[in-house]
């Protein structure tokens, strides 16, 4: 019986996986090993030698160890969805932000500094939105409309050593992701509860996905050779529409059935 190791992730990922020994474990408090050229995980609960990966490790700030992981899983040639190189290049926010624009898709703008010495010269017109390091899921995200709020932050900001972003702030009507797993394509509508998208949802809505941007998601799924990919778009009062970021760890809460089905049938495929 083949065995799928699920990396994190929902609990109801296992139901997906009848016919297969399915073993669930959190990166967090497990260890992975190469010995002679094969994969070994191993925690509180015992070892597993994989014969797939299900990698479900999303918003959160990525580590070294993850990178160090996901470097081992590609060594020992173990079939992952996403695949580790995949998984990789998207490791860091602005590999994945340098890749929408090298695309040419319409990436949101911003301003960038390797270190907080120079926030100075990332100040923008207000109000605009800083964005610290590679944090996910709203974290270290603050908007700034005033200069007192902007030196204020400064301040607070100085105890990092990390990088920072600014990017103009975008009053969003709705953020809609537009999710690819394999050749399928759906769109969803969001709106959360005060001004980051995608956090805090308070409505959503499946809706029609557009041609336009089903060719998009589809052009980043290509080039990035993703099972599964995610792009976020903000959407304006104006009809204006830009992207703020790609996922390829997507959250699947709130759409169909189908997806879910679909992205399991790619696990068991591998």
């Amino acid at each position: 019986m083949k065995t799928i190791l699920i990396i994190n992730g929902e609990k109801y990922c296992k139901d997906y996986f009848a016919g297969f020994n399915v073993v669930q474990k959190k990166v967090q408090t497990s260890e992975f090993i190469v010995k002679d050229a094969e994969l070994y995980v191993i925690d509180a609960d015992g070892v597993c030698k994989p014969d797939i990966i299900f990698w479900r490790l999303g918003a959160v700030n990525p580590k070294a160890k993850h990178r160090n992981i996901l470097e081992l899983i590609e060594y020992s040639g173990i079939p992952c969805v996403n695949s580790a190189s995949t998984l990789l290049m998207g490791y860091e926010r602005l590999s994945m932000l340098n890749r929408l624009k090298r695309l040419g898709l319409p990436v949101i703008d911003f301003n960038v500094a390797t270190n907080v010495t120079q926030l100075k010269n990332l100040e923008m017109q207000f109000p605009f939105v800083v964005k610290v390091g590679n944090h996910h899921g709203g974290y270290g995200k603050s908007m700034v409309s005033t200069k007192e709020q902007w030196e204020e932050l400064k301040d607070l900001l100085f105890i990092h050593q990390d990088y920072v972003t600014t990017e103009k702030f975008i009053n969003y009507k709705y953020d809609i992701r537009y999710l690819a797993i394999n050749d399928k394509v759906w769109a969803m509508r969001r709106k959360g509860k005060y001004w980051k998208a995608n956090s805090l949802t308070q409505e959503y809505q499946i809706s029609e996905p557009e041609k336009g941007w089903i060719e998009k998601v589809k052009q980043l799924q290509e080039d990035i050779k993703a099972d599964i990919v995610a792009i976020d778009v903000l959407e304006t009062e104006n009809g204006e529409e830009v992207i703020l970021e790609y996922n390829d760890i997507p959250g699947l809460s709130g759409f169909p059935e189908d997806a879910k089905l679909e992205l399991s049938s790619i696990v068991k495929s591998k």
